[in-house]
């Protein structure tokens, strides 16, 4: 859960750089890390459905990773067009606010449980 949180921190940075760190742009190599996260993730949830599957934190987190999932899909898309469109980058960036409350849910929802 923070690790897609901090991720998605690290996605809109590169969002808001235009896709350009370091006077490079960001490759395809670099913007695997988060599929590489959304694919840990999904993982978890597969091996704890059984047992946490019914509890309100794994629901949370379920949907964290739906909004983290949007987010990144919409990020790549936008990072291939190559034309900066401000209307769009501010959408992304209500993305990555919907993920950082979903992450929020998430750890109140654990928090809940005890």
């Amino acid at each position: 859960m923070a690790l897609l949180s901090e991720l998605a921190d690290k996605l809109n940075d590169y969002c808001q750089a235009g896709f350009v760190i370091g006077g490079r742009p960001v490759s395809s190599e670099e913007m695997g890390e988060f599929d590489y996260a959304l694919a840990k993730a999904r993982a978890w949830a597969a091996m704890t459905q059984r047992s946490a599957g019914d509890r309100p934190s794994y629901h949370a987190i379920v949907g964290l990773m739906g909004s983290y999932e949007a987010f990144v899909r919409d990020a790549e898309q936008y990072r291939l067009a190559h034309q900066r469109d401000p209307a769009r980058l501010a959408a992304l960036a209500r993305e990555h606010d919907a993920v950082a409350a979903r992450a929020r849910a998430s750890l109140g929802a654990l928090a809940d449980e005890g």
